[in-house]
């Protein structure tokens, strides 16, 4: 699930002004957007908090939408520039709306409404982090997911389940799919914060049969939840393509605080360590 409701994120102390790629689109006036009605999008967008289902229906629906961003009341530069804020966990992050309302009250005097479609807006800051409605709780989008929601239409799903104090066993693993080092690496290449990664499996000490593989990400706090979605996002296309016979799942841990005994019990090296 990536869209819920939560505190109030969004004032304007603005960050860095985000110029829009050279080639991309102008926003469009509103009467030449053909789109689903702000009405329904902001419907479907209630429908979706909570049922990751009506959440992938949401963001293929919201690429051809009308959306609102902020940029400068007064601007200098002969390029169309967006406004951006600082996100509480410390990242840069380009706001944007689904209804003319939300963006005007979180604009107030000191910005200026523009209108894209979904899909116009990714296209235009692609490599920008990109938060949705950040009054209302809504989603964070890294550079990763919008380049998959742009290119295939989908988000990877995200379910974050609470760590269990259930007993568990974990070991070197038997098996794993062929694929799913090599994406790992390469994903991880891109991500500077993650330290070292591990594959081990593991099964709840009740039912060793109920095995599964998981992926130690050793990454900061501040970056941990970007670099779980980088591999998510890359693991997706992946899994829809062939389905293993085995969950997969990742978890994460603080290098400063040393390798964990449940990682380092198993005997495995790491598959990926940050070249020095």
């Amino acid at each position: 699930m990536r869209l819920k409701k939560g505190r109030p994120l969004l004032s304007l102390d603005y960050g860095p002004l985000c110029t829009p790629h050279r080639d991309s689109p102008l926003p469009l006036p509103v009467g030449h957007l053909e789109m689903i009605s702000e009405t329904d999008l902001e419907e479907l967008l209630e429908r979706a908090r909570g049922n990751p289902e009506v959440d992938q229906e949401f963001f293929e629906r919201l690429l051809g939408a009308r959306v609102y961003a902020h940029a400068p009341i007064s601007d200098d530069s002969a390029k169309l520039r967006l406004i951006q804020f600082k996100h509480p966990d410390g990242f840069d992050a380009l706001p944007f709306f689904t209804s003319r309302s939300k963006a005007a009250v979180a604009a107030g005097r000191s910005a200026r409404i523009v209108t894209f479609t979904g899909r116009e807006l990714l296209e235009a800051t692609r490599g920008a982090t990109l938060m949705l409605n950040p009054n209302d709780g809504g989603a964070v989008l890294y550079p990763e997911e919008v380049d998959s929601l742009l290119i295939t239409g989908t988000i990877a799903p995200l379910n974050k389940d609470s760590a269990s104090n259930a007993p568990a066993w974990f070991g070197a693993p038997d098996w794993q799919p062929s694929w799913l080092i090599p994406v790992l690496r390469r994903t991880l290449a891109r991500q500077s914060s993650v330290e070292e990664a591990y594959v081990i499996q593991t099964a709840p000490e009740a039912d060793k049969n109920a095995i599964s593989l998981l992926v130690v990400l050793g990454v900061g706090p501040g970056s941990a939840e970007r670099a779980v979605r980088a591999c998510l996002t890359s693991m997706h296309p992946e899994i829809q393509r062939s389905p293993p016979d085995i969950a997969i799942d990742l978890t994460v841990f603080d290098p400063a605080q040393g390798v964990p005994e449940f990682v380092a019990g198993c005997g495995v090296e790491p598959f990926y360590r940050r070249a020095a």
